[in-house]
């Protein structure tokens, strides 16, 4: 069966992080992974109130929630998100935030059936993703003719399927 070779020195720090970071403000949910009772990695879907120029992502949930438990026993985090242009895990620290100013430049409309008391609500809580590590995978990797020809060329030749070096990158996220 063909590998794959990756050329990833190719591409700068920069782009990759550029590339990432495109990915990731495309989307508007991602899963969060936490980490439960036992160890065990708990994952749900969130919805994105806001991504900042370093990546830090902001999510919203109950102060009342499970998963405010979870991290706050262990803010340990991984994302897993996903769009058009492509994939990406982050690995991250997450804290949880009731600051009222950062919920009211937050506040969203459409937060209103979990909120009953609007923004004002006591219950709301800011979920705060400071990433350390991420990696994507380009969304045109397992699509088109390119990666059709670069399939079929490895498992005729037996060689490595050549990954280009915008098809993945791993980028260090810690300020």
């Amino acid at each position: 069966m063909a590998t794959a070779k990756n050329k990833q020195d190719d591409v700068s720090p920069k782009e990759h992080r550029e590339k990432l970071h495109g990915i990731v403000k495309g989307a508007h949910t991602v899963v969060l992974l936490s980490h439960g009772e036992g160890g065990k990695i708990i994952g749900r879907p969130m919805a994105v109130a806001r991504v900042e120029d370093d990546t830090t992502l902001y999510l919203v949930t109950g102060s009342d929630s499970k998963k405010v438990d979870e991290i706050t026993r262990d803010p340990r985090v991984s994302l897993s998100i996903q769009n058009g242009d492509g994939y990406v895990m982050i690995d991250g620290d997450c804290r949880v935030s009731q600051d009222r100013r950062l919920i009211d430049q937050l506040w969203q409309d459409s937060w209103k059936p979990w909120f009953d008391g609007g923004k004002a609500d006591p219950s709301i809580a800011i979920l705060v993703v400071t990433p350390n590590e991420g990696t994507y995978w380009n969304g045109g990797l397992g699509h088109g003719l390119s990666y059709l020809y670069r399939m079929v060329k490895a498992r005729v030749s037996g060689e490595e399927m050549e990954i280009k070096p915008t098809d993945q990158g791993k980028v260090d996220l810690k300020h």
